[in-house]
């Protein structure tokens, strides 16, 4: 195969995951799960790739800001306009040095070097909302910014710094999951932010980093400084994470999806493309609703049950009908497939044409759950067994490096 580029490959978790620079990435590798660390085996074949992790529980706007700095060895920089509307600082913490050297300078051929992404879940709306503030900036923030300081991310001319984006079971329109369980959110909303503030704070933070340090919530990994978790103020900053809706789970629903996807545009410079996961199988009762396939494992089907059969209503923008039922267990196929507000064509039907950037290639849909994608499923224990997983994503990855620059 004659590669066109040999650009570092980032793949970026979803809603509470971790990445390689979290010890518990060690025993339990978000990328590759029970078929092993994927990161690590493309490595091994002289691939650049790293699982990085930018924020369990951080709003799409913050995950991309948490992202561009580790990408640039620099301080994150949330934005005047955004950090005051969501009442937490500014700064976040400090990348001393880039995730690797050289995005978006110059190289030898006279290009500048460039950046594969691929996101699990929620990495769907980073990756987009990042490459969106590359390309067009923030206007608001531009507005905002009067002594100088503003950040390179929000200027905008920068789309070009991203080579391709690859959004695997992500919820582009926003997961039925959200609403279907929307009397327990807030409730899980705050359990997870004040599990976060208690472990944050303590050695556990070294396992598992939380990202919540711009609200005082939480320390980074690894410092030692921790909030008083006793202290009531605490409780002020969860509840307001929660009013101001700067969170993962708010961000998830199809009505502010949609308002995200007013916002996000396809950018000209990047190749786009979507794979939808699909654990589900026509009830017998009634095939518009939707139940657990043989690949779901027993932690989705409750929850598969529920989208299998979610009623038919107006959300925003969308109108949710039977074409959403089937599921992976956590987002109906349909918004996996491609935002609906953005250009797209099915991949197959142009594979051995040269593909356009600006468009969304959807990929056929992975009969899978949630986690078998990325590797999470009990058929790949045993040897030889998950071959097929790492092909299926070799074979990706080596399709995105002979693409035209």
């Amino acid at each position: 195969m004659s590669y066109k580029n040999k650009y570092p490959f980032v793949f970026l978790g979803g809603m509470l995951s971790w990445g390689e620079e979290n010890i518990m990435y060690k025993g339990w590798p978000y990328w590759g799960m029970v078929a092993g660390n994927l990161c690590r085996q493309l490595r091994e074949t002289d691939i650049e790739a790293y699982g990085v992790q930018v924020g369990p529980a951080n709003s799409a706007w913050d995950r991309a800001c948490n992202l561009y700095a580790m990408l640039t060895g620099t301080t994150v920089d949330y934005g005047v306009a955004h950090s005051k509307a969501h009442k937490h600082d500014r700064y976040g913490r400090t990348y001393e040095k880039p995730l690797f050297e050289g995005w978006g300078k110059p190289m030898a051929d006279g290009g500048i070097k460039k950046v594969h992404l691929l996101g699990h879940s929620f990495g769907g709306a980073t990756m987009r909302m990042l490459a969106e503030l590359l390309t067009n900036g923030s206007e608001e923030e531009r507005n905002a910014t009067k002594d100088g300081s503003l950040s390179p991310l929000f200027e905008g001319g920068h789309g070009d710094m991203i080579a391709t984006i690859t959004a695997i079971s992500a919820p582009h329109d926003g997961t039925t999951f959200v609403h279907a369980f929307e009397p327990m959110m807030k409730v899980l909303t705050a359990g997870v932010l004040g599990m976060f503030a208690v472990l944050g704070n303590t050695p556990a933070n070294k396992f598992y980093d939380n990202y919540m340090e711009q609200y005082h919530l939480t320390v980074p990994a690894g410092q030692t400084n921790y909030k008083n978790i006793l202290d009531p103020r605490q409780l002020l900053r969860i509840r307001n994470i929660i009013k101001t809706g700067d969170h993962v789970f708010h961000d998830l629903r199809i009505d502010i999806a949609s308002k995200i996807n007013d916002f996000i545009h396809c950018s000209p410079d990047i190749y786009y493309f979507s794979v939808s996961g699909n654990g589900t199988k026509p009830a017998k009762d009634n095939p518009e609703n939707q139940v657990r396939a043989p690949i779901m494992i027993f932690a989705f089907i409750p929850f598969a049950k529920v989208m299998g059969k979610f009623p038919a209503q107006k959300i925003g923008d969308y109108y949710i009908d039977a074409s959403w039922h089937a599921n992976d267990g956590l987002v109906p196929t349909e918004s996996g497939r491609y935002p609906h507000k953005e250009p797209h064509v099915m991949y197959e039907d142009v594979k051995n044409q040269p593909l356009k950037k600006g468009v969304w290639h959807v990929l056929p849909d992975y009969i899978a759950d949630h986690g078998t994608v990325i590797g999470g499923s009990l058929s790949y224990i045993g040897p030889g067994r998950a071959e097929p997983y790492r092909k299926y994503w070799r074979d990706h990855l080596d399709m995105l490096m002979t693409l035209e620059d």
